[in-house]
This record gives C-alpha cells, structure tokens and sequence, in this order.
C-alpha cells in the first residue's frame, strides 16, 4: 500500500501519461486510469458497523470484481477511507463512526484481503465528504499521472458525490460503476446520480 504527502484541495492540474499504455482499459490512447473505492469500510458496509445500512454490503462483490481487473492490468487502485478523531465535529451531524486506528475505520475484510500486498494499491485517510480535502489525493493522481477514475462505494449522495465533483473540477474524466454505489436513501441516491450525470458530466458504466 502507498501514501503520499499531504496535498490541499487546490492546485489543479492537466494529469497526461508520458508513455503508451496497452491493454483492457487502453483503447488506443495515452492515459492512465485509476480504480476510486470510496469508503468501502466496516463501519459503513458490514451488518454490525456504526452507520451500516441496509443493503450496503450487496456493493462489495461487484466492487471486488473491478478490483481484480484492475489488478490484472497493474492499474493504479486507490481507496479512501473515513478517518475520524474521537472528538470530530462532524459527530454533531452523524453519530461516532470510523474514528482512526479502530476496527471500525478499516476496509471491510474482503477488500483488504484483495488489496493486501498490491503494489499499486494508494490508501487516502480523510475527515470531510470530499477525498481531496486535506489529504494526499491531488499527489496520488499528480504523481501517477491519472486522467481517468472508475468510481465505486459509498454513499452515494455524500462522499461519493463530493468526491466526483472535485474530479470533474480538475477535468478528471469519471465513470461511474452504478452497481457499486449505494445509499441508505433511495431518493438521495438517484438524485445524486443525476447530479453527477447530468450537471457532472460523469458516464455510467
């Protein structure tokens, strides 16, 4: 697993490959494309998390399932993870969930077992919806030189949303993956789909 420095959330910048790229996901152009799971932690997807919903964990086998294309290509994956001080404010808006180094803060087990010991595998800790906010994203993508992101977790209408809209700031190509996406409000989610659609110009896959 890689980490990198802290990055801000400004900075923007054009993120091109240098050198050709073959296979799955190149279609005869020079990009590098990354593999986002948003979020995909214990608290969040498993039956006994603090915030778990129902129907979260049905995301996590279509996810892993993109999680071993990627890998067959040595693709960039990256995931984030809330990451939480035990006096956060944010647990005046929500209650206690994914404060750091707890069990509940870590990937949900299948996940971590699949990312265990991959090479390109870039783990981002935050504390607010957006992954770019304090955190080492904006170098991950920089330093890998990424100009396309696949898009995966949860929740769909808070960090996933916040996530891609910082992409498409940047001029980030995104897409989609809708089966794994999900959230513990049907109507915020199709919202947030339409939004990221629609107003995002990200595609659906």
């Amino acid at each position: 697993m890689k980490t990198g420095g802290p990055e801000g959330p400004c900075g923007f910048e054009s993120h091109r490959l240098r050198q050709p790229r073959t296979g799955l996901f190149f279609l005869g152009g020079e990009n590098v494309r990354a593999l986002l799971v948003v979020d995909l932690q214990r608290d969040f997807v498993d039956k006994d998390g603090a915030l778990y919903f129902e129907g979260a964990e049905k995301v996590i086998d279509p996810i892993l399932k993109w999680v071993e294309e990627f890998k067959k290509e040595n693709l960039p994956i990256i995931t984030t993870q809330d990451w939480h001080d035990p006096e956060d404010r944010e647990f005046n808006i929500w209650p206690k969930h994914c404060v750091a180094n707890t069990d509940g803060a870590r990937l949900t087990e299948k996940l971590e077992k699949a990312l265990k010991d991959y090479p390109n595998h870039f783990s981002v800790k935050k504390n607010r919806y957006s992954a770019f906010y304090n955190t080492n994203l904006e170098k991950i993508i920089r330093d890998n030189e990424i100009d396309e992101v696949y898009v995966c977790g949860v929740v769909t209408h808070i960090c996933v949303l916040f996530t891609v809209e910082e992409l498409r700031n940047r001029d980030i190509p995104v897409k989609i993956i809708t089966e794994g996406v999900a959230s513990y409000d049907e109507e915020l989610h199709r919202f947030a789909l339409r939004e990221m659609k629609e107003i995002l110009g990200a595609e659906f896959i």
